[in-house]
């Protein structure tokens, strides 16, 4: 059983990194993950409480998967946006999906109570890279005033409140420190945005790991792997030679 479950996992965590691979429609491709999870609850959810957990889990593998993509590919405040920033995921739809997560989690109290691994790991964990990449976003609404974004942080830090007196007793580090750090979000904003030299430094996929100078047909083909070594670049602009 156990077998078959992992081995489902590791199907649908395939099927994200396809899409990631073959798509640039982030925002579309985290909503199509929503709302197919919307679906298959409701069969899942129908008096089989293990489906249902391992659905929950699914979800949360995916997301975080594409989250974790996400932090990499953010870049400096010093590197020209270019058209890489399309891969970027929107800073609302972000948000949205955080608190999509946790109102299922904590709607979920019975079919979810025995799966503590769910809420101490899986949940906690997907929160951790959903937060960082919202604190670091190069595009947050700026139609928002500060007051308006600690509004939108309040609701997730009140999501997760209920989601810790849904299931009383002990909660991971991970989860703890999940809490907390909604809770500075939700006093201010930008409380966990880098330092000023990481913010004009911060080394991603796109600077680094792939040379600007390749165009889009040439990231499916082989002279990718062209690209010299970073200790053998002259200098830290990521252009190759």
């Amino acid at each position: 059983m156990a077998t078959t479950t992992s081995s489902s996992l590791f199907l649908r965590l395939a099927t994200a990194w396809r899409y990631l691979a073959l798509r640039s429609d982030i925002d579309d491709i985290v909503l199509e993950l929503l709302g197919r999870f919307s679906l298959d609850k409701i069969y899942a959810g129908a008096g089989d409480r293990n489906a249902y957990q391992q659905t929950v889990i699914t979800l949360l593998a995916q997301l975080k998967a594409i989250f974790d993509l996400q932090r990499l590919t953010i870049p400096s405040e010093s590197t020209h946006v270019g058209w890489y920033l399309g891969f970027l995921v929107s800073w609302e739809v972000a948000l949205r999906a955080v608190e999509f997560v946790l109102q299922t989690v904590a709607d979920g109290r019975e079919c979810l109570w025995e799966h503590r691994q769910l809420r101490d790991s899986y949940l906690a964990e997907f929160l951790l890279s959903a937060l960082r990449v919202l604190t670091i976003h190069p595009k947050a609404p700026t139609n928002q005033r500060a007051k308006d974004r600690r509004e939108r942080f309040a609701r997730i830090h009140g999501s997760l409140e209920q989601v810790f007196d849904s299931y009383p007793g002990p909660k991971s580090f991970l989860l703890e420190v999940c809490k907390e750090v909604t809770s500075q979000l939700h006093n201010d904003p930008d409380a966990l945005a880098l330092p000023l030299r990481l913010r004009s430094e911060l080394p991603t996929l796109v600077s680094e790991l792939v040379c600007l100078s390749l165009s889009l047909a040439d990231l499916s083909s082989p002279p990718l792997l062209a690209c010299p070594p970073l200790h053998e670049r002259a200098a830290p602009s990521g252009s190759c030679h």
